[in-house]
């Protein structure tokens, strides 16, 4: 399959290419300075993404569901990772990439790939969904999973449309977080 060709170090301002070196090496990252622009606004969403009060293990399970729901497979790969070094463990993770309702995790992470599922589907919430949310998230917490969805829907389309390549050396496999080297 073909896919968007990486750019090189030399085809990169500096700015941009600054950035690149002081986050992990991976191909999202580096195919957005084919956009150099766009470098230092996107590591920055990545950082308030792990900047949110809501709890990592969550934030996981609803990047993992929102990715198998959009066949976002270079997200998929990348977060696996991610969530397994946030306390996701092997069931949950499994759980989540069922293609029924999961039903099987905790109450929270149950809404949390409910409400994932419905965002991908509908790029909305039933009015039911919300008040579920909100009601047992509260406005903040709720607030940040709708943010943290909405911006790994962008980012799942991006590595989809552009057919970026996962790495062969997989540098987040011992990282809790994208934006930091391991």
């Amino acid at each position: 399959m073909r896919s968007v060709d990486l750019p090189e170090d030399s085809e990169i301002p500096e700015p941009a290419l600054q950035r690149l070196r002081s986050v992990a090496p991976i191909n999202i990252y580096r195919l957005l300075g084919i956009v150099p622009q766009a470098v230092v606004p996107w590591t920055d969403l990545v950082q308030a993404v792990y900047e949110c009060e809501l709890e990592p293990r969550l934030r996981e399970i609803a990047i993992c569901r929102q990715a198998h729901a959009a066949n976002a497979g270079y997200e998929l790969h990348q977060h696996s990772f991610i969530a397994r070094n946030n306390g996701v463990s092997e069931a949950e993770l499994e759980a989540v990439l069922s293609d029924s309702p999961v039903s099987s995790l905790d109450s929270a992470a149950n809404l949390v790939c409910r409400v994932a599922d419905e965002l991908e589907a509908r790029a909305a919430l039933s009015d039911e969904a919300f008040d579920e949310l909100y009601g047992t998230f509260g406005r903040r917490r709720a607030t940040e999973l709708l943010f943290v969805l909405s911006f790994y829907s962008a980012a799942g389309r991006l590595s989809n449309a552009t057919r970026i390549p996962i790495e062969d050396e997989n540098p987040l496999r011992g990282s809790s977080n994208p934006n930091v080297k391991s």
